[in-house]
């Protein structure tokens, strides 16, 4: 936190950054502040989201299986893939957080919005079937097991391959490319989540810049609420 300690310190008030416990009815919590981060927000219902448009603060979505910073290295030099796969495994308690990260990185991955095509739901397990709005084609799947935290590994395959891994077990994510120049990786992000989340809000706080967290937010949300 060095580095932001002249510009943040502890306060209240309309001016302040509030830190949002994503559990329960968190959007309720949204208000009297001059921007918000969520941490780990519970999947909300299409109709939270909609009562959210009228949100006139930023939003900072603290996602640490889907970090902005390495949602950008993933993306760079974006080649649209021919299909994308992501696995995710991980415990009961927050399987529905952890589909709807895999359903994440399968919108990054084929680069835009995704529609349900087919779901299969078992006591253990979900299957999507995902379609990008060029066509690409998505498979997600998400099994439950024991244990606490989870695991994504999204890989687009296409000219380029791309493969992003994230642990909750473990503080690096990974991604590697893979093309006719061999594999390469990108650098590890050794930023935490909470100060890259709090560096965020603080910029958007202080430059009046958008944040579309909330918006990926909902697109993703709507997806895992699809029926099976």
């Amino acid at each position: 936190m060095a580095e932001l300690a002249p510009r943040v310190r502890l306060g209240g008030g309309g001016g302040a950054i509030r830190v949002v416990d994503g559990r329960g009815a968190w959007w309720e919590r949204l208000t009297g502040a001059a921007g918000f981060v969520i941490d780990e927000p519970e999947p909300a219902a299409p109709e939270v989201h909609e009562g959210l448009r009228a949100i006139t603060s930023p939003v900072a979505v603290m996602r640490r299986r889907l970090r902005p910073d390495v949602i950008a290295d993933a993306s760079a030099g974006f080649v649209a893939p021919r299909h994308v796969v992501v696995d995710a495994w991980g415990g009961r308690t927050d399987a529905a957080s952890l589909l709807r990260d895999a359903v994440g990185w399968a919108r990054v991955l084929a680069g835009g919005a995704l529609s349900v095509v087919a779901r299969v739901d078992t006591p253990v397990a979900a299957v999507l079937a995902l379609r990008a709005d060029d066509g690409v084609g998505v498979s997600v799947t998400r099994v439950i097991g024991g244990g606490v935290g989870g695991a994504v590994a999204a890989t687009a395959l296409g000219a380029t391959r791309v493969e992003a891994r994230v642990d909750s077990a473990s503080p690096r994510c990974e991604v590697a490319f893979d093309d006719e120049g061999g594999r390469r990786w990108a650098p590890v992000r050794r930023e935490s989540p909470e100060r890259l989340a709090l560096r965020r809000i603080v910029d958007a706080v202080e430059s009046g810049a958008a944040l579309i967290d909330l918006a990926q937010l909902a697109a993703d949300d709507a997806v895992i609420a699809h029926p099976s």
